[in-house]
């Protein structure tokens, strides 16, 4: 099976599984919205997105080196790879621990001084509790993702989300903010011994045993590869991300998160794409980056534009549809979330096309120019969100998120792509011209205030010609033929 076959398999699988999560999440958050109120859901988000963040923060770029580097267990030896998810286990285990314990210690002092809300104080220590636990599920779920066991990895982690996302609601609807915190703690601890059955039996099928030998000498090993990525890419936007957040509590209020976080949860359910099938796209891309380049080459580029043309299509048109949208699902306590939403949405495909490039850089190993430059992205970050927040509160965050990726967004396109060929790097420069337009186009429409059935016209309207277009000037004509065969195959004869 070639590589681009393999990646469409793998990456259908994730799709899927990121699909049903995503569908989860958004039959969750409006109910949760709807039950809490934005202050209260403020506080949730606070105490998720803590826990989120420490989890990418405690991997200390172990996570790196076991998805890369497991994959080739073939060529490496299984002892080895039993050797590097031990260890890389025991590593971030460890760190979790250390940080929980932190943030558990310093739960008041974070309450006053990073939120200016004292009342958060005892919600800080359940995040705590779920720093501490969150490795011990998802590490095995990465030992899945390194061999390739892309449809177990899938089913669980769909499964893990439905679960946690229907018992979340449930205690919330008993007991409010409390009851939505708690689920998220006995979910997290539920789901600990699943992880190690499912992973289980794949490991043992492939002769993998964890091992721990060598300890000093494998982190170190470990560190070394995995440690510049963590840096630029993980470290830097968690150390970061959540001190902006309380920037953006103490000018705005905890109402402004609550309004972010219904706007980046309307991103999600579309920007989530890069993320669904990257552990296939760094799997396949990392063995094929060892062979034939122009192949490679060609891998990349398609990968790239269907990612692109995935993020693109939906997002032009529900753009339109915002306020119809957030007053459904959310409600009318939750209108001050249109503009953050519409940004929130294109700044996901900025985001989903640059992760594209930074995991080519990745695959090929090319870990420091990534710290380079995700050391240059949240150093404008951090200064923008300085400038803007006090006066824009969360839309200043948003729009320092945009000078944050587009002053990187140049050299990560020299580098990734630097030995692409002209044609592709035309089919690409076409998208781009597409996408400037198309967002000019779902930020000027809305200021005539059409009415819904004619904003509903106009957002199918879109997608046609949007699709007609990208046909036309983003495909190959090799492509172009595969297409009209696959359409053709489904009309009536």
């Amino acid at each position: 099976m070639s590589a681009i076959s393999n990646l469409i398999k793998g990456g259908a699988w994730l799709t899927l599984a990121n699909v049903v999560s995503k569908l989860a999440s958004a039959l969750v958050l409006p109910v949760l919205a709807r039950l809490l109120g934005p202050e209260a859901l403020g506080i949730y988000s606070i105490v998720f997105s803590l826990a989120q963040s420490a989890q990418s923060f405690s991997s200390v770029g172990a996570d790196v080196a076991m998805h890369r580097n497991g994959a080739q267990y073939k060529t490496i030896g299984t002892e080895a790879v039993g050797r590097l998810f031990g260890v890389g286990l025991a590593l971030i285990c460890l760190v979790s621990a250390v940080t929980g314990l932190g943030i558990w210690v310093f739960r008041e002092p974070l309450a006053q001084h990073w939120l200016g809300q004292p009342n958060v104080k005892p919600w800080l220590g359940a995040a705590a509790i779920l720093i501490v636990l969150q490795p011990f599920s998802n590490i095995p779920l990465l030992f899945l993702a390194s061999l390739q066991d892309f449809r177990a990895y899938a089913l669980r982690t769909s499964i893990e989300m439905v679960f946690t996302s229907a018992f979340t609601v449930l205690l919330a609807w008993k007991w409010g903010l409390y009851g939505a915190i708690l689920g998220l703690v006995i979910a997290e601890t539920v789901q600990i011994p699943w992880s190690y059955w499912v992973a289980k039996p794949v490991l043992k099928a492939r002769g993998i045993r964890l091992r721990f030998d060598r300890f000093w000498q494998e982190s170190r090993s470990i560190l070394k590869f995995g440690f510049p990525y963590y840096f630029g890419n993980t470290l830097l936007g968690s150390l970061v991300g959540l001190p902006l957040m309380g920037l953006v509590s103490q000018y705005g209020g905890l109402e402004e998160l609550g309004y972010l976080r219904v706007a980046q949860s309307m991103a999600s359910l579309i920007g989530f794409i890069p993320s669904a099938i990257a552990p296939a796209a760094i799997s396949y891309l990392s063995a094929s980056s060892a062979g034939d380049q122009e192949s490679h080459q060609y891998l990349k580029s398609v990968h790239l534009r269907s990612v692109w043309i995935l993020l693109l299509i939906p997002i032009c048109s529900v753009c339109l549809l915002i306020p119809n949208i957030l007053n459904l699902l959310f409600g009318s306590a939750y209108q001050e979330a249109n503009i953050l939403s519409v940004l929130s949405l294109w700044i996901s495909l900025l985001v989903g096309v640059t992760s594209v490039l930074v995991q080519y850089l990745l695959a090929e190993g090319h870990t420091g120019k990534i710290s380079g430059i995700s050391t240059l992205g949240t150093v404008f970050f951090v200064g923008s969100a300085f400038l803007l927040v006090p006066g824009y509160q969360a839309l200043g965050f948003l729009m320092a998120q945009i000078a944050g990726q587009l002053i990187g967004l140049p050299l990560v396109i020299s580098y990734s792509l630097k030995n692409i060929n002209k044609t592709n790097l035309l089919l690409l420069i076409n998208l781009g011209v597409l996408t400037f337009f198309s967002l000019l186009y779902t930020l000027i429409l809305p200021l005539f205030s059409l009415g819904t059935l004619l904003t509903w016209v106009l957002s199918l309207f879109s997608v046609i010609v949007l699709s007609i277009t990208i046909f036309l000037t983003g495909l190959t004509p090799s492509e172009k033929a595969k297409v009209k065969t696959i359409i053709s195959g489904y009309l009536p004869k």
